[in-house]
């Protein structure tokens, strides 16, 4: 493959509510292997043949959140290598039936996690998703969702009984339609899968957690993302900043991706 020049940064926080994180990240390798850790970052510039970002939103009772998104996070590991375009099917497979061992271990009390994915190789990328947690791309002053929503919410949008405005407060927003998390005769897990992006220089890419989404809105995410004059770190701890400024009500996730 031919390699690019990727600059990228990881930013994880608890918030200002809630009292653990259970948000995990991927990024090239790298996750949140301690779930006692309630913030951390992570700059990763290395040039690669490609590169495999995620973001990963976990959801449960008695902390069992984070140990089912560090599930999700950690198994992705084993595909750093793959085309994760031919073995992402396997990928959630495996994970989903790891966090359901969980579940049967722990007497049957649920746990979940969504899953945001950002695939670059060769000069191009694509994006899987499966829950709430989302994937961007910032490109000419314009940002793009690439990933779609997995909520009721969004459902009833998709059937034309509400609209995208109206979504965005729907009593149903953070109901999740998909996660990982759900035993095979309960449903069979389908993620989205974006068109496939032919990189251009100065792209900037976001996978984020809806701790951003929603305490800040996208018109001020495409403003903090358009600073070409800041690095991606810089960025990632605006927008980190930002949505705590919104209110923190949830914990924080933000992986930023330039495309040199």
């Amino acid at each position: 493959m031919i390699k690019i020049k990727i600059e990228s940064t990881v930013i994880t926080h608890v918030g200002l509510i809630r009292s653990n994180n259970e948000d995990n990240y991927y990024i090239n390798g790298r996750y949140k292997a301690d779930n006692s850790v309630n913030a951390e970052g992570y700059a990763d510039n290395e040039q690669r043949n490609a590169y495999l970002y995620a973001v990963c939103d976990g959801m449960g009772g008695e902390s069992f959140g984070e140990v089912a998104s560090l599930i999700a996070a950690k198994t992705l590991a084993e595909y750093q290598t793959t085309d994760i375009r031919q073995s992402v099917g396997d990928y959630i497979q495996k994970a989903n039936a790891l966090i359901c061992d969980e579940i049967n271990e722990n007497n049957g009390i649920r746990c979940g996690t969504t899953l945001a994915l950002l695939y670059i190789y060769g000069k191009k990328a694509i994006s899987f998703n499966i829950g709430d947690s989302r994937v961007y791309i910032h490109r000419k002053g314009k940002l793009l969702l690439l990933s779609e929503d997995h909520t009721e919410a969004e459902r009833l949008v998709r059937m034309g009984l509400i609209d995208e405005e109206s979504a965005k407060t729907h009593k149903s927003r953070n109901q999740l339609t998909q996660h990982l998390g759900i035993f095979p005769e309960e449903m069979i897990i389908e993620p989205y899968i974006s068109e496939e992006i032919k990189l251009k220089k100065g792209d900037v890419f976001l996978i984020c957690s809806d701790g951003l989404s929603d305490m800040v809105d996208n018109d001020d995410i495409a403003d903090i993302l358009a600073q070409k004059e800041k690095d991606t770190t810089e960025i990632a701890k605006e927008l980190t900043e930002a949505a705590k400024a919104g209110g923190g009500k949830d914990n924080i996730t933000v992986i930023v991706v330039r495309v040199g």
